[in-house]
């Protein structure tokens, strides 16, 4: 390595070494994580201002239009509006969570964005 070069790499590393590193300390608070409950609370289903709460009973089918079961329960993220679980009653016994985000209520049935096929392959 030639003296201009070798000269460079040092101060480089002379640099990194002594440049405070940008991370969070070890003592600072952490923002609040989400969890999931079953207490009644008011979200944003993504479709306005229906309650995804009112759709239970319903029927649920999948984003290609195949049945999947009956919505049995909806569990609301406390932290925000936009997370939580549909859970679905299978027509052939068992439940399935099902993520609540871009889920729809058509008047009839609600309709869940994952196809039928990943959500009975579980």
């Amino acid at each position: 390595m030639t003296p201009p070069l070798r000269s460079a790499a040092l101060a480089a590393l002379v640099l990194a070494a002594t440049t405070p590193a940008f991370a969070q300390a070890p003592d600072a608070p952490q923002p609040a994580v989400p969890s999931v409950t079953t207490e009644t609370e008011s979200q944003d289903s993504g479709v306005g201002d229906q309650e995804a709460s009112g759709w239970v009973g319903q029927p649920v089918v999948s984003s290609d239009r195949k049945p999947l079961g009956t919505l049995r329960d909806v569990r609301v993220a406390s932290d925000t509006a936009d997370a939580g679980l549909l859970i679905v009653e299978r027509d052939g016994g068992g439940t399935v969570e099902v993520p609540m985000q871009g889920a729809s209520f058509d008047g009839t049935q609600v309709i869940v964005t994952p196809l039928a096929e990943a959500l009975t392959s579980n």
